[in-house]
């Protein structure tokens, strides 16, 4: 029993002993990357990104799902080659190959900021030319964080934008250029999977900015346009509103001979209009609670149907001694507000689709 359990505790420090090497090569494989010897520095990584295809917009979370392909290019001569005794000009490298051939070069390490877990699924591919032209194209399918402005919903158009930076780098060792090819070779799909949208443009822009130790860094930031698909919420959102606030037209033109309780059916149809605020909250979180058209049209449809009904009733039954003195002045001014004040009412949400759509 002695000598079992003295092997046993010898087995065991060989154990920790052999784990040992390997997290000190875990540690290592984190550490940031040397530049090569020989290099112009600042190095110039060219930028091009494709957006594959965008499955899930939540405006509410602030959370995209995304299919990226980023293409990063620049120029290594310490990997350039004789094309003659190589036999090609140049040097293709895929999955596993590829991710072994980043592990022996140097590499710029850019990653998008606002992703925001591990991809669902990626892939790499590196290509190196006889004169040293690095191009590593990688696809990715995660998801990311965005900013939401839903101030014109139905009407409005979001920018999701991927923030790309060398963290390891700053703008002494690496920079982003972006030119016309680059631009050429950078696209959005035109079909995406998420329902309710269209795909836009795609942009970059180039910021400075401060990391470590107050140094500058450069994030170049892929901004892709998406509009949403308005007419699919005709249905959901302004017949129900039409049909609410048309209770006004009713009001107004029903003949004096029908004895209706005007008061119940404007309150009835400002508690319908209540119910439909909700509902849209509920519906589409967020679109209430910001200066949104159909917030502002709702918002305005609650002064409408009261001011409807007072002036109803005082064109009826108030006792103004002006009506009294010109009795053809009460039916004149009933005749043309029953085309004024819904007229001013439809002007004025029209003008607030207009100003959201410009």
């Amino acid at each position: 029993m002695r000598f079992s359990r003295s092997s046993l505790m010898l087995a065991a420090l060989f154990i920790l002993l052999g784990l040992r090497p390997q997290t000190v090569t875990a540690t290592e494989s984190t550490a940031p990357q040397p530049l090569p010897a020989g290099i112009h520095l600042p190095v110039k990584v060219h930028l091009s990104a494709r957006v594959l295809n965008i499955s899930r917009i939540e405006e509410t979370k602030g959370e995209v799902s995304a299919r990226l392909e980023y293409t990063l290019s620049w120029r290594d001569d310490s990997h350039g080659f004789d094309p003659l005794a190589a036999g090609v000009y140049r040097q293709d490298f895929y999955g596993g190959e590829a991710t072994g051939a980043l592990k022996a070069m140097w590499h710029p390490d850019v990653s998008i900021t606002n992703q925001l877990s591990d991809p669902r699924s990626q892939s790499v591919a590196v290509s190196v030319t006889s004169e040293g032209d690095i191009t590593v194209v990688r696809q990715i399918d995660a998801d990311f964080r965005i900013l939401v402005n839903l101030a014109a919903f139905p009407f409005d158009r979001q920018k999701l934008d991927f923030a790309f930076v060398a963290a390891r780098y700053p703008t002494s060792e690496v920079i982003f250029t972006i030119d016309d090819r680059d631009r050429e070779l950078s696209s959005i799909s035109e079909s995406l999977s998420v329902a309710d949208w269209h795909p836009g443009n795609l942009g970059f822009t180039l910021e400075q900015f401060y990391g470590w130790n107050a140094k500058p860094f450069v994030r170049a930031t892929v901004t892709a346009t998406v509009e949403r698909a308005w007419p699919r919420y005709l249905l959901r959102l302004f017949i129900p509103f039409a049909a609410v606030v048309s209770v006004s037209l009713f009001i107004l033109w029903a003949p004096e001979k029908l004895r209706l309780d005007h008061a119940g059916i404007i309150y009835s149809a400002l508690l319908a209009l209540a119910a439909l605020s909700f509902t849209f909250e509920s519906s589409f979180p967020g679109s209430m609670s910001v200066n949104s058209p159909i917030a502002f049209m709702i918002s305005i449809g609650y002064f409408y149907l009261v001011l409807t009904l007072l002036v109803h009733l005082s064109l009826i039954y108030a006792n103004i001694p002006v009506f009294s003195r010109y009795p053809f002045l009460r039916a004149e001014i009933r005749n043309n507000v029953r085309f004024v004040l819904p007229a001013i009412f439809t002007l004025v949400c029209v003008c607030s689709v207009v100003r959201s759509l410009t």
